[in-house]
């Protein structure tokens, strides 16, 4: 029995015995051999309704007749801008839409890998648009496609 604390909470875990049977499945990893056992009674898996941003889901069931969400095309025709600040205004722009659009498709694609309602991933959490510095550093595009 192990006790953990979580947000200043303590409670006891117990895991759950696992009951293992030898097979003759021999696995290699990084050069060192490991032998393979497979689970005799594998433990359920939780049933739980859980919640994430105000949507129930619940583990292993997938939602019937909901499409994925299909983001929209940021390709919007625009007027070429007359002076350099006006340019250097709308490359950010469009710069920003495009971090923008590749977090929404990751938050979508991550709802609808865990079971989720695409409704769930249409969600924006930045105040009045503004990119948190940390996405722009990890959901802007690579360096190396610069070279």
């Amino acid at each position: 029995m192990t006790t953990l604390t979580y947000r200043g909470v303590q409670y006891n875990y117990v895991p759950p015995a696992i009951n293992t049977q030898a097979t003759d499945v021999v696995a290699k990893y990084r050069g060192t051999t490991y032998r393979v056992a497979t689970a005799v009674n594998p433990p359920e898996d939780s049933l739980k309704i859980m919640t994430y941003r105000g949507v129930k889901y619940q583990k292993g069931k997938k939602l019937a007749g909901v499409p994925a969400a299909r983001m929209a095309d940021t390709t919007v025709s625009v007027a070429m801008p007359s002076g350099i600040n006006e340019m250097a205004r709308s490359l950010a722009m469009a710069h920003h839409a495009t971090i923008k659009s590749r977090e929404q498709t990751l938050l979508a694609r991550t709802a609808a890998a865990i079971g989720m309602p695409a409704t769930a991933a249409n969600y924006w959490s930045q105040i009045q648009g503004k990119i948190n510095p940390v996405f722009g550093a990890t959901y802007d595009r690579s360096h190396v496609a610069l070279s």
